[in-house]
């Protein structure tokens, strides 16, 4: 069977890359080269998304793309390479990968160049793009270009460890040089020393060949986007096994080198590591630092970084793992929406508070301690603590605002410095929108973080179900906008029922606040409600105002939770119910805007009749444990602290990656 020869082979690695790979095809068949002389080579590393269909729809109309699958995943790109250097069939190639894209006259001026010169390899520089952001690297000036020996050793030290270029094939098959399958960091760094080791011709071109695509996708992190033993000890080996393959052409990688790759370790330590490596490999990385101490002064380190090393060198494998965390600093007036992640946000990071005395009152000298110290900031109520944060923090460092609802109805927004926020976060899909639309905020920088339950601590059995099911609750009547004259017109519906019926309305007393007893409207209506129970025997027998109590305990003893708001002014999420379905509860809800996107229809009326009616049918049908257990398993599954805790967490990792 007569063999194609292509002039280049392009081998491209592929992993669940369905929605990016389409612009690496696009940038090879626009290439000025002819297309018909490119070999493109895809190996697929077992992908779980459509990404081999994609390539499938390619390779049907064009004879010279070919695609490969690999028995198992590899977990780098390293096999898969090999791979596309084994079966590939032209006298050079290129590697590519499947989230970057070649300049349009890449292949022809690799190509020219390789064939003029007899080259083994061909460099040139390449393009770094980051969101809307761009900048070029990886160039050389003419000074490194006197002698072989001078540009390798420019090409060491000057250029990132990336394979962009072009390379013989029979170069590499003469001298056995491939990728090292065993590792997963640093499989370049140990190919790229093989190869300056070994070349006798290697060229450099002043052109830009490649877009390198910097954070591509936050939602599918790389070994390099992670950092614990396997990365640290794949560090280790690659800078002791370069320096051998260097050695023996009277190269010194440790100082041509070690002095970046070094400090890029530290900051994926910062970045990746969250604490997480091993004290065994902790005292390999003391030892090697100790040995090449020299490199500490050529390593242009950050106060973070340095503080690392310092640990290292002193081989405090505490002070080590303190370092490592990511800092944040948690700031905001009345904190009690934040305060019970942060037992589970300290399991990660390193977290302090900056507890402010009102919406824009606050120790000036304490935040700015924290903000000096802090990598993440985590402003609690879009107030005076995030106009303080957006205007002081430095662009390093990442600021989400969390907001409610209380906060759509004052200026704050307005006078924040909405460039230095990474995330706007709200509790619900409705202010999502209310929010965004109020403050004009940007619609890529707006999240969703619901609020959370401890279903650990309300999941107790209920103390009677016989008689549970017909105690109602309102947790939280305060200010009128919740709406208690609701709560007893379903009531009295039910009373007419059922004289067993009861509502418990959990929480302060109207004349118990200073501030809204001020109020004459919110004083009027409180009156109005409790005229009306006083005047009606049964209302008065019927409803407990209980003050607040320990929710994991009252509700042991409650049947259904309502929440009644008004429309006019809805609810930003309206916690009480969830907590409720927690207890073995059943949540009602009016239907408020918004609702819809945080509680499942079920637990969803249009009006007080409805909510009675449908209490009375559940408790004639005896479904009151079925439809509890739902609920439960509704706010497990959507509302759990713990799922809120990884949820924040994917949200600070993702967000600080795609910035760093």
């Amino acid at each position: 069977m007569l063999i194609e020869l292509y002039k280049i082979s392009i081998v491209i690695p592929v992993y669940n890359a369905e929605k990016k790979i389409r612009h690496a095809i696009s940038s090879v068949m626009n290439q000025t080269m002819t297309f018909n002389d490119i070999e493109l080579i895809f190996i697929d590393d077992r992908s779980t998304d459509k990404s081999v269909e994609v390539i499938q729809g390619y390779s049907e109309f064009y004879p010279n793309i070919k695609l490969y699958q690999l028995e198992e995943n590899s977990g780098s790109p390293s096999k898969p390479r090999n791979l596309g250097i084994s079966v590939s069939n032209a006298d050079y190639i290129i590697f590519l990968d499947s989230d970057d894209t070649l300049m349009e006259n890449s292949c022809n001026l690799l190509y020219k160049e390789a064939q003029t010169g007899n080259y083994d390899i061909v460099r040139g520089y390449l393009r770094v793009l980051n969101g809307n952001k761009s900048y070029y690297t990886n160039m050389l000036s003419e000074k490194d270009l006197i002698s072989h020996k001078k540009l390798i050793e420019a090409l060491i030290s000057k250029q990132s460890t990336t394979v962009v270029g072009i390379y013989n094939k029979k170069f590499l098959m003469e001298n056995n040089i491939t990728f090292n399958e065993e590792i997963r960091m640093g499989e370049d760094t140990i190919f790229l020393s093989k190869c300056y080791s070994k070349a006798s011709r290697v060229s450099y071109i002043d052109e830009c060949i490649y877009n390198y695509i910097k954070g591509n996708d936050i939602n599918n992190l790389s070994s390099t986007q992670s950092y614990g033993s396997r990365e640290l000890n794949d560090h280790l080996y690659v800078w002791n096994t370069a320096k051998s393959n260097l050695d023996k052409i009277g190269l010194d990688y440790f100082k041509l080198r070690l002095p970046v790759g070094f400090r890029s370790a530290l900051q994926s330590m910062l970045y990746f590591s969250n604490g997480n490596i091993p004290e065994s490999d902790f005292i390999k990385l003391h030892n090697f630092l100790t040995d090449n101490a020299n490199i500490i002064p050529m390593m242009s380190l950050s106060p973070r970084l340095k503080e690392i090393t310092d640990s290292i060198l002193k081989g405090d494998f505490n002070e080590f793992v303190k370092c490592t965390k990511k800092r944040i600093v948690i700031n905001g007036y009345d904190l009690k929406f934040i305060k019970p992640l942060i037992p589970f946000l300290n399991e990660k990071y390193v977290v302090q508070i900056d507890e402010w005395h009102g919406h824009n009152n606050h120790d000036e000298e304490r935040s700015l301690e924290l903000i000096a110290w802090a990598d993440i900031i985590f402003c609690e109520w879009l107030l005076g603590n995030a106009v303080w944060y957006s205007n002081n923090k430095r662009s390093d460092q990442v600021l989400f605002i969390r907001m409610h609802r209380f906060e759509l109805f004052q200026n704050y927004g307005d006078k924040i410095d909405e460039a230095q926020v990474d995330a706007f976060i709200t509790v619900g899909m409705y202010y999502y929108e209310e929010f965004a639309n109020r403050f004009k905020f940007p619609r890529e920088k707006m999240r969703l973080l619901p609020n959370f339950v401890d279903l650990e601590k309300l999941d107790k059995p209920k103390t009677n179900l016989l008689d549970v099911k017909y105690n109602l609750a309102i947790i939280g009547g305060l200010p009128s906008r919740k709406r208690i004259d609701f709560a007893l017109d379903v009531l009295s519906l039910l009373l007419e029922h059922d004289n067993r019926y009861k509502l418990h309305i959990i929480g302060s007393k109207p004349e118990e606040v200073d501030w809204l007893w001020k109020i004459e409207s919110e004083k009027k209506y409180y009156e109005r409600i409790y005229a009306r129970i006083e005047q009606n025997t049964v209302l008065k027998n019927a409803v407990i105002f209980s003050g607040w109590q320990d929710s994991s305990e009252y509700l042991k003893s409650i049947g259904y939770v309502l929440s009644v708001s008004e429309s006019d002014k809805p609810e930003s999420f309206h916690l009480a119910p969830a907590e409720g379905m927690a207890s073995g509860s059943i949540g009602l809800l009016l239907n408020w805007p918004g609702v819809e996107y945080i509680y499942p229809k079920e637990f969803i009326v249009n009006d007080v009749k409805s909510m009675a009616n449908k209490i009375i049918t559940i408790n004639i049908e005896d479904k009151f444990n079925t439809i509890g257990q739902r609920g439960k398993e509704f706010v497990r599954n959507s509302y759990d602290i713990k799922r809120v805790s990884q949820h924040l967490t994917g949200l600070f990792e993702g967000i600080f990656l795609q910035k760093n």
